[in-house]
């Protein structure tokens, strides 16, 4: 699949009510947790994760982030108003972008967070003109991860930092088993640890942080089903039974393949 047609594919998913039960079931942040304990809230979890994502992209007040896939505009909101950043958020779904610019709105942060479509692969902003790229789970659906990395490179400034989360396979997951997987959650371009330490340094990026956190992908997989439970048959009434069951599933072989040590979740600070 090239990269136009994935991005339709992709938008077609967000730009329907199906967005709306995710984003509900993942408390309005479509990432994963850093938890503290494996029965904390997901997003106390989610918080922490994001904090230390500003910290390793060395955030403070008057730096300008580009935030790729920004879903309902969540991080964005949080950076400016924690770290007095400004932020220009991008993403695919017109429908999640224009759901991000009422809240933002909403919030009073109108004059800190603004809002584009852009995909990650073709960013249509100047050269050198942030000091922070910035994604949370979402290069796992790229399709060229090379392109997404140039394109990161190109737009941050010399001394800036590209700082990302991903979800991973690891090498524990059977060969025999990774296509039908990656088919399933609409990633088949999904990589292990080891192929972003490949790609990384061959594109010669001093790294500043690398976690691999696979420990956490089971605790937010797990918050993020009984979450489901608590309203699949609201969401049966309001979007379809086809839909809820479809992202059912999905949500318990993602919870099934974590705890059995075969997805991954890792974190990528790099200096320009």
């Amino acid at each position: 699949m090239d990269i136009a047609a994935h991005r339709e594919a992709h938008r077609k998913v967000y730009d329907t009510g199906l967005a709306r039960l995710l984003t509900t079931i993942w408390g309005g942040n479509l990432h994963m947790g850093l938890f503290a304990r494996s029965d904390e809230m997901l997003d106390v979890a989610q918080m922490r994760l994001k904090d230390h994502m500003a910290r390793a992209a060395g955030l403070a007040r008057g730096k300008r982030v580009i935030e790729a896939a920004c879903g309902i505009g969540t991080t964005a909101r949080h950076l400016a108003r924690q770290y007095g950043v400004t932020v220009f958020a991008t993403n695919i779904s017109e429908a999640q972008l224009e759901q991000a610019r009422v809240a933002t709105e909403k919030e009073g942060l109108a004059d800190k967070v603004r809002f584009g479509f852009a995909d990650y692969h073709e960013l249509d902003v100047p050269d050198r003109s942030f000091d922070c790229w910035w994604c949370q789970e979402a290069l796992l659906y790229a399709v060229d991860k090379r392109k997404v990395l140039l394109e990161a490179r190109r737009v941050v400034r010399p001394g800036g930092r590209i700082v990302f989360t991903d979800l991973l396979i690891t090498r524990a997951m059977p060969e025999a088993e990774r296509p039908s997987f990656t088919s399933a959650i609409m990633a088949p371009a999904m990589w292990a640890i080891e192929d972003w330490d490949s790609l990384i340094g061959n594109m010669h990026f001093r790294i500043v942080e690398r976690q691999d956190w696979r420990e956490h992908t089971a605790p937010t997989f797990a918050a993020v089903a009984a979450n489901l439970r608590e309203v699949r048959d609201e969401f049966i009434g309001l979007i379809g039974r086809e839909a809820v069951e479809g992202t059912e599933f999905r949500v318990n072989l993602q919870l099934e393949k974590a705890r059995a040590g075969e997805l991954g979740w890792c974190l990528f600070a790099l200096d320009t």
